[in-house]
């Protein structure tokens, strides 16, 4: 008898053995994917983060005025396209309505914007120079909410279907077009594409890695299908590129800029301290205007024959560059005023391709 109880009670250990374990151990973190849209563009992105995240983990991915509630979620990813230099209303709207939530969870941003290059500086008459461009644009956003602390930030370029274009943003962008001094990319093309493919797949794998605890997809290329398309560039010049990265050597010199584009082998620390080194060897103010993890932004002046010349110079890692340094300069005084400064800038670069660092 006393053998049979046993018997019947090892069984039900077995059993018990072989019973799933509960579902919050089994499908692990859940998540959420809220984004603002306009043209399409963030809800492309939204599916291919998605995807590269994989079906098999949870993922809901809906429209910012589709969700009710974020208690559910684990952790939330908020996308929004680009107007004014920031995320959209909307997006703000959410943020502070779920502020005290999100500062509870796991959370990363992203933006869908007209330019990727994060060493862009805007100038506009009456303002001063400002960086734009890729995750800059986050930074109003990051320091309205200090207690959100986001694990993975990302701005991957975006795409415009000029003829499409409502009037406002048709507007904004022929603005832009003539305040960019260095030239403007989407000139003379239907369709304008600055999104950069690897930095929507770095920013998913981030999630996986960071949120998720598992490794980085492998075959990421399967399914660049979301970025693909056979759309041309043009429907009268067949020559036309859609995507055509800015140069990563390019030195400008007008009327209006002197502009020096460059790429060398270092990180941001390696270009601080050889800046500095610099300023130090060649008379050179250099103030500090915005730090972030991926950039650094500063003023250089220097009296040339009595008058003060500013040069505005960005050092910058890229996602999609492990490794790299990007450096630019801008100078927007007259030719034979800033002659001087584009000497210096020569020095400066010279320091910062030295020991086989420059990438041509």
């Amino acid at each position: 008898m006393k053998k049979g109880i046993m018997k019947k009670i090892l069984m039900l250990l077995f059993v018990v053995m072989l019973l799933p374990i509960s579902s919050a151990q089994a499908e692990g973190k859940k998540g959420l994917l809220v984004y603002a849209s306009v043209y399409g563009s963030t809800i492309e992105t939204a599916y291919w983060i998605k995807a590269i995240i994989g079906h098999e983990n949870h993922l809901d991915v809906k429209s910012i005025d589709q969700v009710i509630t974020i208690d559910p979620y684990d952790y939330v990813i908020i996308g929004s396209l680009t107007r004014n230099e920031g995320p959209v209303k909307p997006v703000y709207e959410f943020i502070e309505k779920y502020r005290a939530k999100l500062a509870q969870k796991e959370v990363a941003y992203y933006l869908t914007c007209g330019d990727s290059d994060e060493t862009m500086v805007l100038k506009i008459p009456g303002k001063a120079a400002h960086l734009i461009g890729g995750r800059n644009y986050l930074k109003d956003q990051m320091e309205k909410y200090p207690k959100i602390k986001p694990v993975a930030i990302a701005g991957f370029g975006g795409r415009q279907v000029m003829p499409n274009l409502g009037t406002k943003d048709n507007i904004q962008i022929w603005l832009v077009g003539k305040l960019a001094k260095e030239g403007a990319a989407w000139e003379g093309l239907d369709i304008w594409e600055s999104l950069v493919k690897e930095r929507v797949e770095v920013f998913a794998n981030e999630i996986r890695t960071k949120i998720l605890g598992i490794g980085p997809r492998e075959n990421i290329e399967e399914l660049r299908g979301y970025w693909t398309s056979l759309q041309p560039a043009s429907l009268t010049d067949a020559s036309k590129k859609k995507f055509s990265p800015k140069p990563s050597a390019e030195h400008k010199s007008s009327k209006k800029i002197y502009y020096a584009r460059s790429r060398a082998m270092g990180d941001l620390a390696l270009g601080e301290n050889l800046l500095k080194q610099w300023a130090e060897d060649n008379g050179i103010d250099l103030k500090e205007q915005v730090k972030t993890s991926f950039n650094i932004y500063y003023h250089a002046t220097k009296n040339y024959g009595g008058e003060p010349i500013t040069s505005h110079l960005v050092i910058a890692t890229f996602p999609d560059e492990i490794g790299n340094l990007q450096i630019a300069f801008r100078c927007w005084e007259k030719p034979d005023v800033r002659k001087g400064m584009e000497a210096d800038i020569t020095k400066a670069e010279e320091l910062l391709w030295a020991d086989g660092r420059k990438i041509d």
